[in-house]
């Protein structure tokens, strides 16, 4: 298991050349949701508070999970 499998090389190069095309499209998303809330009569207050809920929600999705322990020789 120390190589990557053909067919993966082509995942990895797919996605970090559509990785902006997906952050456009999670900004397009968050601004839609902002706009659709502000025509509905929601206070400027609750719209802001539901962007930065749905902008942590994003980033918390599609972050990558830092490992824990990894010290030299594996002492924590």
């Amino acid at each position: 298991m120390d190589r990557l499998p053909n067919w993966g090389w082509l995942v990895v190069s797919a996605a970090v050349l559509l990785s902006p095309v997906f952050a456009f499209f999670a900004a397009i998303l968050l601004e839609v949701l902002v706009c659709m809330m502000k025509e509905g009569g929601a206070p400027a207050l609750v719209a802001l508070a539901a962007a930065c809920v749905f902008g942590r929600l994003l980033y918390r999705r599609f972050s990558v999970p830092h490992r824990q322990g990894q010290l030299a020789g594996g002492h924590a």
